[in-house]
């Protein structure tokens, strides 16, 4: 069948950025010791998908316990990024996703939505030099949901490619098809799950029109 909206998570869709954000909010809470540094790194693994600012005020308010302010949640941000930002932009899209960016066809509209900050992600897609290929792209502090919804409006035929629980609940929420990008570090969270898999986007094109609605 034909999916006119395509939507595509970030971190671990488009890149492998996925592992680089991991083992960022380890080493961001390490100051603080060993065993917070555990319990933030695996509060992030049960929430990926969801904005840092999100995780942010959690870590803070329950683990560190501390008053949350807009001063530490910003200087978190910028921390997180310096750890993250330039691994990030180093990392290879991989050429079967290029190809399908280059060759789609002109009735479809390829998204972006992702937990990663507004203006930090349109930063990266422009530096990725893939900004041109989406019709749109949506970022934190807006929700998978709302983006979802937003796309939706042009009432036409819309998938979601993710790789997260946050991303699956979102398109159960909104009656949206949700592909699986698996990986290593989504197994366990979609062991009991019935949803399409794919582990690369080789003959994606292919893959989409054998999809049944």
């Amino acid at each position: 069948m034909t999916f006119e909206n395509i939507i595509f998570d970030f971190d671990g869709v488009i890149l492998e950025s996925h592992k680089i954000k991991n083992r960022a909010f380890h080493q961001l809470f390490l100051p603080y010791g060993k065993k917070i540094a555990k319990m933030t790194h695996e509060y992030h693994l049960r929430n990926l998908g969801k904005s840092r600012f999100i995780k942010f005020r959690y870590i803070i308010k329950k683990i560190l316990n501390q008053n949350v302010t807009k001063e530490k949640l910003n200087s978190l941000s910028v921390k997180f990024n310096k750890l993250s930002f330039e691994k990030i932009c180093n990392l290879k899209i991989s050429n079967s996703l290029l190809n399908y960016f280059k060759t789609i066809n002109k009735n479809t509209n390829l998204y972006i939505s992702t937990g990663t900050p507004q203006k930090l992600i349109e930063k990266i897609l422009k530096k990725k030099k893939i900004y041109k290929y989406f019709k749109k792209v949506y970022g934190s502090p807006l929700t998978k949901i709302q983006h979802i919804n937003q796309i939706k409006k042009n009432k036409k035929k819309t998938i979601f490619i993710g790789d997260s629980y946050e991303d699956f609940i979102s398109c159960k929420k909104t009656k949206v098809k949700f592909i699986l990008k698996k990986h290593k570090e989504n197994k366990k969270t979609f062991i009991n799950k019935r949803v399409i898999k794919i582990k690369n986007f080789r003959n994606f094109n292919f893959f989409l029109t054998s999809l049944k609605n």
